[in-house]
């Protein structure tokens, strides 16, 4: 983002020093002072970074400005109490703009988790030839998943609702990746055949 921001305050006047010097050591006097829990420190550097930081997470959030301003509260709490001592700013912008970039992808795996279902896109099961509402399907599909032990339920909502790594999953499992993968699809298969016993079910009544 070209967003450009206010130069630091200057905490040292030390006339004859090149001004990046400067800047460098009052950048970390600034975070040094947040670290240690000042909250002056903490308030400048608040006024600093905030606007900067809400302008990265809106371009994130396609111009959301309700989560924008909801990650911002959170990303701003860990930064106080997580704060590392800097002396370049380029490198505390790509610390904040990571921290910030995280909290909202967790935001939106969140909401995700909450539509308790995995869509049938999302699974990629092949249903051609039914017929059903949007809403029969959620039925269906939140029906079939009850079915599922826990432990397979979530499996399939990390890798197709989370959209988390496959790599990543296998070794959080201790599997290799094609065993992951086999088992996945032996899961899409399950889900699609009960979903097609449930729609079934749903015509003979």
């Amino acid at each position: 983002m070209n967003v450009r921001v206010m130069s630091l305050p200057l905490s040292l006047d030390a006339p004859g020093r090149p001004q990046a010097e400067q800047e460098h050591t009052a950048l970390r006097e600034m975070t040094a002072a947040i670290r240690r829990g000042e909250e002056e420190a903490f308030t400048r550097f608040y006024d600093l970074y905030s606007l900067r930081l809400y302008k990265y997470l809106l371009v994130l959030g396609k111009g959301d400005e309700l989560a924008a301003r909801e990650v911002l509260q959170g990303v701003v709490v860990k930064l106080a109490r997580k704060m590392e001592v800097f002396d370049e700013e380029g490198r505390l912008w790509a610390w904040m703009s990571r921290l910030a970039r995280n909290a909202f992808v967790d935001r939106c795996r969140s909401q995700r988790r909450q539509r308790h279902f995995v869509s049938l896109e999302e699974i990629q099961v092949d249903l051609v030839g039914v017929e059903t509402t949007e809403g029969q399907l959620s039925h269906f599909i939140t029906q079939a998943l009850d079915e599922f032990t826990p432990e397979e339920t979530e499996l399939l909502r990390a890798a197709y609702i989370d959209e988390r790594p496959l790599q990543e999953l296998a070794d959080n499992a201790g599997q290799s990746y094609k065993a992951l993968e086999s088992r996945l699809g032996r899961l899409r298969k399950k889900l699609k055949v009960l979903l097609l016993n449930h729609m079934r079910d749903e015509k003979k009544l």
